[in-house]
């Protein structure tokens, strides 16, 4: 069975008191590469501090069909070709890393992880492979026609997966270049829409 939780009531003192036995070995956290990640790292913290739980932050990176992970590109400012597998681990590591600075220097242990595929199906399957406890993702929180043509990850693996899944709504702030967190766009990095481009182009 699945649950949605409120994340302010899930991680309340009240809800630690009740589960203060319950022990959440891996808590799987999905990530964009949005201004939004630290937010949903932060909110997967108390949630392994509560629980004694340590994170797997997930990179989902679904490239273009029609651009093989294999073909080599050269990346701009690069004195060397790289395939595109390499290109976008390289870069996806590089943005996780800060993410895992964070949770390790609250003491939580923490490792990352990018796959490439379908991002739900990547997103499920790493939940089933490594038995994770709970998934913790953010989500845009998006409704009506923005909804329908752009779809809700975070719906889709609410209704298939096996655990607890905690959705977390993002917050726009000042700094953030999208108008609302219902429009953002902005999950993906330099690097990945740049191999978009080639794969237009």
């Amino acid at each position: 069975m699945v649950f949605r939780f409120d994340v302010e009531i899930a991680a309340s003192a009240l809800a630690r008191s009740l589960l203060r036995s319950v022990v959440m070995s891996i808590i799987l956290v999905p990530l964009d590469f949005s201004d939004c990640a630290p937010h949903v790292v932060t909110e997967a913290l108390r949630f392994a501090e509560a629980f004694r739980g340590r994170l797997l932050l997930l990179h989902a990176s679904d490239p273009p069909r029609g651009l093989p992970l294999t073909a080599t590109v050269q990346p701009t400012g690069s004195p060397k070709a790289m395939s595109v597998e390499a290109l976008l681990r390289q870069d996806a590591e590089a943005h996780l890393a800060p993410q895992l600075r964070l949770a390790r220097e609250r003491g939580v242990e923490a490792e990352g992880r990018v796959v490439f595929g379908p991002i739900a199906e990547v997103i499920l399957g790493v939940a089933a492979e490594v038995r994770a406890d709970m998934i913790v993702m953010g989500t845009h929180g998006r409704t009506g026609l923005a909804r329908m043509t752009m779809g809700s990850i975070a719906e889709e693996i609410i209704r298939h997966a096996d655990v607890p899944v905690i959705t977390v709504r993002t917050k726009h702030h000042a700094g953030c270049v999208a108008s609302s967190c219902a429009t953002c766009d902005l999950g993906r990095s330099t690097v990945e829409r740049s191999i978009e481009a080639e794969e237009v182009g």
